[in-house]
C-alpha cells in the first residue's frame, strides 16, 4: 500500500473493517480516530495519548498495524482531510505547523524512553528462543569468532566484542577501516562462526561480508530486522529485532539486551 496515495475515505473504511481484530488498547485509539478525527489530525501524538491513556508507542503500534512505518505518516491522512476541506481549517493546520515550537528537553528525554521501553517490549514479545539458542550454542562452539557491524550496528558489534573478551572467549571485530575485512574472511575456519550485525539502511561493507562468508561455506549468525534480510538470507541462523518507533534514530536498547544474553550464556562456564 502506497501511504501517500490512501484517502481518508479508504483510511476509515479499513479502520472499521480491522476494528473487530484489534486488541483493546488498538480499539481505543481507533475508536477515537473515527469519532475525533480533527482532534487526531491537529494533536501532537503525547497529547493523543495522554487523552486515551496509553503510552505513545502503541499509537506507533496502531500505525503499524495499518500498514504504516509510523504515526506521523498515518496522522497525514487525517491532516490532509483537514486540508482538502474548509479553509480556515487548512489555515489552522497550515499555522500548527509554521508556529510550532522546538521540544523542550524533558520532551525530548520522555520521547527517546518511550522509544527504548517500546523496543525493549518489543523483543520481550517476539523474541525467537529456539533461534536464540540455536546461535548460543554455535558460538558456544566456536573456536573464534568475528563480529561485523557498522553505523547504528557498531556500538552493537563493539559491545559484543568486549563482552566475548572479558569473558575469555577469542573474538575479533572485522576491520572493515583498515580495509582489512576481506583478508580476515579469508582466515575464518571452518570451525569458526561470523557474527555480523545490520538494520535497514543496511550497510554494503557488512553484507558483503557475509555473502563472502556464505561463498567460503562458514558458518554464520547474523542480528537484522527481517527474514527478508541479505544478512538472514545467508545466515545458518537469524536473530530478528523489528524496528517499533517512528524516530529518526531507532533505539539500540532492544539489540543489547540481546546481546547481553548471548555473553552472558555463551561465555558461563
Amino acid at each position: 500500500m502506497s501511504e501517500t496515495a490512501e484517502t481518508f475515505d479508504a483510511l476509515r473504511q479499513r479502520i472499521r473493517d480491522r476494528f473487530p481484530t484489534l486488541s483493546p488498547h488498538l480499539q481505543r485509539i481507533a475508536r477515537a480516530s473515527l469519532e475525533e478525527t480533527n482532534a487526531f489530525a491537529l494533536n501532537t501524538t503525547p497529547v493523543i495519548a495522554a487523552e486515551l491513556g496509553i503510552q505513545p508507542s502503541t499509537l506507533i503500534r496502531f500505525a503499524k498495524e495499518l500498514g504504516y512505518s509510523g504515526f506521523s505518516d498515518l496522522q497525514r491522512v487525517f491532516r490532509q482531510r483537514l486540508i482538502e476541506g474548509q479553509v480556515n481549517v487548512r489555515n489552522e493546520v497550515l499555522a500548527r505547523d509554521e508556529a510550532a515550537a522546538p521540544p523542550d528537553t524533558r520532551t525530548i528525554f520522555d520521547a527517546c524512553l518511550q522509544a527504548h521501553m517500546a523496543a525493549i517490549e518489543r523483543l520481550a514479545r517476539e523474541c525467537d528462543t529456539e533461534a536464540l539458542n540455536h546461535a548460543i550454542q554455535m558460538m558456544r562452539q566456536a573456536e573464534h569468532i568475528y563480529v561485523a557491524g557498522l553505523r547504528r550496528s557498531r556500538p552493537i558489534a563493539e559491545y559484543f566484542n568486549y563482552g566475548m573478551i572479558r569473558g575469555e572467549k577469542a573474538c575479533s571485530s572485522l576491520d572493515f577501516s583498515g580495509g582489512m575485512a576481506g583478508p580476515q574472511i579469508a582466515t575464518i575456519r571452518p570451525d569458526d562462526v561470523l557474527f555480523a550485525i545490520a538494520f535497514p539502511p543496511y550497510s554494503q561493507p557488512v553484507v558483503d561480508a557475509v555473502l563472502d562468508a556464505h561463498v567460503s561455506g562458514r558458518r554464520i549468525v547474523t542480528m537484522t530486522d527481517s527474514a527478508e534480510s541479505p544478512l538472514a538470507t545467508y545466515a545458518e541462523v537469524a536473530l530478528l529485532l523489528g524496528a517499533d518507533t517512528a524516530t529518526q534514530l531507532q533505539p539500540i536498547s532492544g539489540a543489547i539486551a540481546l546481546v547481553q544474553t548471548l555473553v552472558m550464556a555463551i561465555t558461563r562456564p
